[in-house]
């Protein structure tokens, strides 16, 4: 026997409260309009990070070839495109060619290509893509790899915040196979007015590198690694020009710390430390501490191809000869600690010039 209340109870649960029906569709258009703002919000600052950084990058492009232009380089391409909207590539670059114009030598570059994200603006990732050729002495070389991760995330002006670069499986034809490259770079804030702080940090290491014998080099074909850690001390200005800012730069003492370098050369094994700076013509002044061992094999086999001079090599090996030891009764090379340097245009080992760059072989 159905009651009224029973049919009551019945109505309810056939049609329940339409009050309680009729707020779901205002909920659901109430995010949909935040969603869309807020999305709205996004697509809006990232059109105007991209217009900045656009603007940032054209800057800096420009910077870049009068730069080189100042010491015999340059740099073209044959198309360079740019998009403010998000979806898009934030640019691209076709046919880049970064040549010397006194001489054969240049990098060929198919297709150079940048991005970056709605989430993160301020990163740029490259890809570089197509054919690449180096161009030494008039002969061009094929370059290629399996695999590579590029990025750079700059600042509000502009300036390189944080760079990555790896490449893996590195072929330049007819020079050398490299199993991996690595570049890390990171801008360092400076907290005080004094001049002799790092401002930039890089470091460089290249593994298991095969040569392909055209360098016909005294020891192995294979280099196991080169490493070097390098802090800039002081900062460059980048405002005006390349030359002027560099002078600016050294005037106030600026230079290079050489804070970690490793060669792994079998049988050569070298680590040291050091400053670089730059003379009045910016050519290099590297001094470093160095602790090695099989330096004199090295030596010896440089001095049969010629590529030492006679003279200061027995100089040199007069010197080294009377600090070297074993550091194991088991070593089977020497080990030696010595100051190398390269200074007007010559390699010095113990303060001898044993190489001038100037002079042919």
């Amino acid at each position: 026997m159905v009651t009224k209340a029973n049919e009551q109870d019945i109505f309810a649960n056939q049609f329940p409260d339409e009050k309680e029906h009729s707020s779901h569709p205002w909920k659901w258009g109430l995010f949909a309009c935040l969603s869309v703002f807020l999305i709205g919000i996004l697509f809006t600052n990232a059109y105007l990070q991209r217009k900045v950084l656009i603007s940032h990058i054209k800057q800096q492009v420009s910077y870049s070839i009068a730069s080189l232009n100042q010491f015999g380089w340059d740099l073209a391409y044959d198309n360079i495109s740019f998009h403010s909207f998000p979806l898009l590539p934030l640019g691209e670059l076709n046919n880049v060619k970064l040549y010397n114009r006194y001489a054969h030598s240049s990098w060929n570059i198919e297709k150079i290509r940048f991005d970056n994200s709605i989430l993160n603006p301020q990163k740029l990732n490259f890809e570089v893509s197509g054919k690449q050729f180096v161009t030494y002495d008039g002969k061009a070389h094929t370059v290629s790899s399996n695999n590579q991760e590029i990025f750079i995330e700059v600042n509000d002006e502009g300036g390189i915040k944080l760079l990555a670069l790896k490449v893996f499986n590195l072929s330049i034809a007819d020079w050398a196979d490299i199993e991996q490259v690595s570049i890390m770079g990171k801008s360092i804030a400076q907290k005080s007015d004094i001049i002799q702080l790092p401002s930039f940090e890089t470091s460089v290491e290249i593994v298991n590198t095969k040569l392909n014998g055209l360098l016909n080099y005294p020891l192995s074909q294979n280099i196991r690694k080169i490493y070097f850690n390098t802090a800039v001390i002081g900062k460059i200005g980048f405002t005006n020009n390349l030359r002027s800012d560099l002078r600016e730069w050294m005037s106030k003492d600026g230079h290079l710390e050489v804070t970690d370098f490793t060669l792994n050369w079998s049988p050569l094994l070298l680590v040291g430390r050091g400053n670089l700076y730059l003379n009045e013509n910016f050519k290099p002044i590297l001094r470093m501490d160095t602790t090695s061992k099989a330096l004199s094999v090295l030596i010896a086999d440089l001095e049969q191809k010629n590529w030492l001079d006679s003279k200061g090599v027995f100089v040199a090996n007069i010197l080294l000869s009377s600090k070297s030891y074993k550091s194991d009764e088991n070593d089977e090379y020497l080990t030696v600690t010595t100051p190398i340097s390269i200074r007007d245009d010559a390699l010095l080992i113990e303060k001898i010039a044993v190489k001038k760059f100037n002079q042919a072989r």
